[in-house]
């Protein structure tokens, strides 16, 4: 491995077995350490990489030959690892959402922009070359004015799914929505720009959560157009998530990591993507070449403040204005 690559450390080893093996397959990128607190498991796959491993965060991020944190704990849990990374000097990649709450992620941005360190925030679907050509698509007006934007997930978890941090307000922030939806939810923000104005609904109907195991929307976005959303794991297995978008000439339908409808067809047909496959070649590209990351604190956090505003909704019964959710 060369010097010169960049050394991360993963801390979490759920999702975060994942990351590790996005960050050995990528070139620039190398893994140097493990955190996590179930030491058998912290040890057997710190003994598939051939790297040390740690029970304790704050050791991980204080090693020399760390230069980004990856942080794959649950999502209440974000921030802390994130500031005493930025404290050490590290560069942060978070997983999704960014955290439960705004004043946790704006200590998070405003810890690693004092510190003159990265924050990215893996919204893995922003670099799929079918959303970039979307996308860019918008961008060009291609679609037209745009008038209603959807995005739907209906998957199924049991019961068994919920017996740890899943599905706790603490922890998880909630539930369907902003552990399985935010996905779709990332897309649908980026695609038709940012939302004004939201009602939102919410229930427990097949789990014993704190949280919501539905939740639903009616969105206004600054632009004039209109969305919905709908995310559960009520539903009796998993569909593809999906996000439609139609403006005044053209529509587009997503399913999973396809597009499924083009209408009328796109005059790009030959488009190609060229740029990073996932968060780690991102950040390796932007701590190696400058610039910065696709998805930073300030655009993931916008994921948070739609998903946060259909949670009080969904409490007060009233629509709720985004402003006061900044």
């Amino acid at each position: 491995m060369p010097e010169d690559s960049i050394g991360f450390a993963v801390v979490g080893l759920g999702m975060g077995q994942d990351r590790c093996a996005k960050v050995v397959a990528t070139e620039g990128a190398r893994l140097v350490a493990l955190c996590d607190m179930n030491e058998t498991l912290a040890r057997e796959v710190a003994g598939t990489y051939g790297v040390p491993w740690h029970r304790d965060y704050h050791d991980a991020v204080a090693r020399d030959d760390v230069d980004v944190v990856f942080v794959m704990t649950p999502s209440g849990l974000h921030a802390d690892v994130a500031l005493a990374a930025a404290g050490q000097g590290k560069h942060v990649v978070s997983t999704k959402p960014i955290e439960v709450t705004l004043e946790r992620a704006d200590r998070m941005i405003a810890a690693c922009r004092d510190a003159g360190v990265t924050l990215a925030v893996d919204f893995e679907c922003r670099y799929r070359a079918e959303n970039v050509r979307i996308r860019r698509a918008i961008e060009r007006g291609d679609l037209g004015k745009l008038i209603l934007g959807e995005a739907r997930l209906k998957w199924y978890r049991s019961d068994k799914y919920y017996e740890g941090w899943h599905g706790t307000w603490q922890l998880d922030g909630g539930g369907s929505l902003i552990n399985q939806t935010v996905h779709q939810i990332d897309l649908l923000v980026w695609f038709m720009g940012p939302p004004r104005k939201v009602l939102g609904k919410m229930g427990v109907f097949s789990h014993k959560v704190e949280t919501e195991d539905l939740g639903m929307a009616m969105i206004e976005f600054e632009n004039g157009a209109v969305g919905t959303i709908l995310g559960t794991t009520t539903y009796p297995h998993d569909r593809p998530p999906a996000v439609e978008i139609h403006g005044d000439r053209a529509a587009v339908v997503t399913e999973g990591d396809r597009i499924v409808l083009w209408q009328p067809e796109p005059a790009d047909a030959g488009f190609t993507y060229n740029g990073p496959n996932n968060v780690v070649e991102d950040v390796v590209g932007v701590l190696q070449r400058g610039g910065k990351p696709r998805v930073d604190g300030e655009e993931g956090k916008r994921s948070l403040q739609l998903i946060l505003a259909i949670y009080e909704s969904a409490r007060t019964g009233k629509e709720v204005l985004l402003s006061d959710f900044a």
